[in-house]
């Protein structure tokens, strides 16, 4: 059923859910409501308004839920940093949302707890309200900077909660960045459900020690992150369920490897301006559906439409806008060119799987338009990568005099790669238009860390392919 009326404290202070973190503390949902409280009254009393924007640059932690739930009490804005932003980047985010820096180390330190003693702050907004922003990942371009009311993260939860079939005898790790929507979407589906959730910032020894001595039976993660665990040896035995971003499709074979260790994972589809876990593949499906990325939509009153190849959406969990430089309103204009009569237009290419399921594809600027034809990469990547001398394999296109042509990127497995039966591989199972002119060894792909996930950047291949075939700098 649709979710209820709630906030963000409505979905903490109604869950059974008890947490537990790194640092060997646990504290259940409704006593960290009451922490945000607290801490929110300490900060309304440092000179913070509703409204004022709060950076909060942070591990997965107690404190960063500590001053996360203290925004949705005091009515503050969170502006999420990105752990891995570099000092500089976060200076940048900043001063772009006119954040407000206040020295809440000292509050926040057990060996000076001056919040603890604050009489907790009733709740001074609407559900309506501004509550968070999360940054796009910003390959191309400065990040934006997408605003999320508290109504669409907790009526998001509950709806995510259902559709991922949370039960409250699950145990739940909540291992992506909590600063990205990934990450927060899955652990406030987890509080939802009324989940038991282990909260750990990923580090591959410790976090395949908690999958097994907690006996994990639902997370969320990076096609890249399941492989670590994988490659590592982790028993994932208990693992009912794990959603997986498809980021790097080098990766293939992950749903398959999962099975035979005992693990369902499945495909599921989010951005930041509709967030994470909009959709999940049917986990009861085949490994060759599980793998596909997309699903069926989370929410009873989401939508979506594709329209000239394009995936377009909308729904409760839909952001409000994109934050204008300053942060005191909404840029109307940037938000309005990725809308289309109430539609957000997500600049991906879909296709329609049923009347409320669909398969992503690749980003538009991703695929390849080549002899009058729109052509995944993908299709071509399967090919470069049926070849033991294959690790992983990427491809793009590049503008040459006689048209639009693909170019194969591939990292060595460490035996004798041949470019030319690679190409000759191509000619034999696809059409001539899709045959790379060039298979080129790379030592890594280009990427980009993010919250979320680390993407491959397709624009860095672009313009090194078009630097060797072209000798120029690609645009």
């Amino acid at each position: 059923m649709p979710a209820l009326h709630l906030d963000v404290l409505d979905v903490f202070e109604g869950s059974d859910s008890h947490l537990q973190f790194d640092d060997g503390t646990s504290r259940s949902a409704r006593e960290l409501a009451d922490d945000g409280r607290r801490l929110a009254a300490w900060l309304s009393k440092q000179g913070l308004e509703a409204g004022n924007r709060i950076p909060i640059r942070l591990p997965n932690g107690i404190e960063y839920l500590r001053l996360l739930l203290a925004c949705a009490a005091g009515g503050f804005i969170a502006v999420s940093v990105n752990t891995r932003y570099s000092d500089a980047e976060a200076a940048d985010l900043v001063e772009r949302s006119g954040a407000r820096t206040v020295d809440v180390a000292a509050s926040l330190d057990g060996a000076s707890p001056e919040w603890t003693t604050a009489t907790p702050m009733e709740r001074v907004h609407r559900r309506e309200d501004p509550f968070v922003v999360f940054t796009t990942s910003g390959t191309t371009s400065r990040p934006k900077m997408v605003l999320q009311q508290q109504c669409s993260i907790a009526d998001h939860a509950v709806d995510a909660a259902a559709r991922f079939g949370y039960r409250s005898d699950d145990t739940v790790m909540a291992v992506m960045p909590l600063c990205g929507t990934f990450g927060l979407g899955s652990l406030m589906a987890a509080v939802a459900a009324g989940c038991r959730i282990v909260v750990n910032d990923f580090a591959l020894a410790l976090t395949a020690s908690l999958i097994e001595s907690e006996r994990v039976t639902c997370l969320n993660g990076s096609d890249d992150m399941f492989h670590r665990l994988l490659v590592h040896g982790t028993d994932v035995s208990m693992v009912r369920l794990g959603g997986y971003a498809r980021f790097n499709t080098s990766l293939d074979g992950i749903v398959e490897r999962a099975a035979a260790a005992g693990a369902t994972l499945t495909g599921l589809y989010g951005m930041s301006e509709v967030q994470a876990l909009f959709t999940l593949r049917n986990p009861d499906g085949d490994a060759a559906n599980r793998t596909r990325a997309g699903g069926t939509l989370s929410s009873l009153l989401a939508a979506y439409r594709i329209v000239d190849g394009e995936l377009q959406l909308r729904g409760p969990s839909l952001f409000a806008g994109y934050l204008a430089e300053g942060g005191e309103h909404i840029d109307d204009e940037l938000t309005a060119q990725h809308h289309d009569d109430g539609w957000f237009r997500t600049g991906d290419l879909a296709a329609a799987d049923g009347d409320r399921s669909f398969e992503y594809i690749a980003r538009m600027g991703d695929v390849l338009r080549l002899g009058g034809f729109l052509v995944s990469p993908t299709e071509i990547e399967a090919v470069l990568m049926d070849d033991d001398a294959v690790a992983a394999a990427q491809v793009v296109a590049i503008d040459l005099p006689n048209g639009a042509r693909p170019v194969g990127f591939v990292v060595s497995a460490g035996v004798g790669f041949v470019e030319s039966t690679a190409i000759d591989r191509c000619r034999g199972r696809l059409a001539r238009y899709k045959v790379p002119v060039r298979v080129l060894v790379i030592d890594q792909f280009p990427t980009t860390p993010g919250p979320n996930g680390t993407k491959i950047q397709k624009s860095e291949l672009r313009e090194i392919a078009a630097r060797l075939l072209l000798g120029v700098s690609g645009g």
